[in-house]
């Protein structure tokens, strides 16, 4: 099992150097032990706001889906195809920025993300029958490049239930050194966080302006300073070096991000997001096609049609009550 503190180098966020010392910095807690006492495994998500698997799920579907993956990066001349495709090798390119996999051609992938595995997980920790958004992301962090900026999902997926939950699974072995992510521990707890930022849906107000930790942005982040939001609360990154079959389920109220890539390699991974299934679900993640956040108007059809928003999410949001 990976220990704290085996980076070689100094780890970043979007090129901020991460303070590394004991008080701001830790380990994803493992939660192995709880999987076979529903109690406790719910009372240590309702305290961490995450639970940690190491080896939890099967390896083979875990690198089938990395196979996947790999193919169409391959495909897309993102990684070097003169070295083996496993050692995932990429290039330098813009093209990583504007990445849109094809799920259609990501069968092992979804295969992964709604496994039995990750249903029995979700059936004991939520008592009852669970169910998967239809929409599934696939990240691919190119070598030396910046991550993820800091925010909570729920801002992007909260028209549905808020008792709902993000897988985040490595398609490989990640390192620190590669981007894992980064949870700030007990965010999910913190008003300010629950009861202002995460009240805030990205579609509803997608023009509005934020100004954290001296920059001014527009999206659904909560701030680009990782280093300044461990300040602000005092609280630390929790982070791990994570192997192929480890995941790490947490609230979509948690406060994370993804340290830098500082490699050579694609650092590649997938999430999804579960709840219960007799819950109501965010129509913008469910159907063949779902319609995703319409903020991001560049890269969707919407975006060339004259049809108001809200007008749209009642049309997706009467096909999810027919399904």
């Amino acid at each position: 099992m990976s220990t704290l503190f085996t980076a070689k180098r100094q780890l970043t966020v979007n090129k901020y150097p991460i303070d590394m010392s004991s008080h701001a910095f830790g380990e994803l807690r493992e939660s192995s032990d709880c999987l076979s006492h529903p109690e406790q495994l719910r009372a240590r998500m309702q305290e961490d706001g995450y639970i940690f698997l190491r080896n939890y799920l099967n390896k083979q579907t875990v690198l089938n889906a990395r196979k996947d993956v790999l193919q169409q990066l391959s495909n897309l001349s993102l990684i070097d195809n003169t070295v083996p495709m496993d050692e995932a090798r990429g290039v330098k390119s813009k093209s990583f920025k504007k990445l849109d996999f094809d799920k259609k051609q990501l069968p092992a992938v979804r295969d992964l993300t709604t496994s039995d595995a990750l249903s029995d997980f979700y059936r004991i920790l939520l008592d009852g029958e669970p169910r998967t958004f239809d929409h599934f992301w696939v990240r691919a962090l190119s070598p030396k490049s910046n991550s993820e900026t800091v925010h909570s999902d729920i801002v992007y997926m909260g028209q549905g239930t808020q008792n709902l939950y993000t897988n985040w699974i490595p398609l490989g072995d990640v390192p620190k050194e590669q981007g894992p992510i980064m949870i700030l521990e007990k965010s999910h707890q913190i008003e300010e966080i629950k009861f202002d930022y995460c009240q805030w849906d990205v579609d509803r107000n997608p023009q509005r302006w934020r100004f954290k930790h001296g920059q001014l942005f527009r999206g659904g982040h909560y701030s680009r300073n990782a280093p300044a939001v461990q300040k602000e609360f005092g609280l630390r990154w929790l982070t791990a070096d994570f192997n192929v079959g480890d995941v790490v389920m947490f609230s979509t109220y948690a406060l994370h991000c993804a340290l830098d890539n500082l490699t050579d390699e694609v650092r590649i991974s997938t999430d999804n997001r579960y709840q219960l299934a007799s819950d109501p679900i965010d129509p913008r993640w469910v159907g063949e096609e779902p319609i995703g956040n319409l903020f991001k108007k560049n890269n969707h059809i919407f975006s060339r049609l004259n049809v108001p928003y809200h007008y749209l999410l009642k049309l997706m949001r009467k096909k999810s009550e027919l399904a």
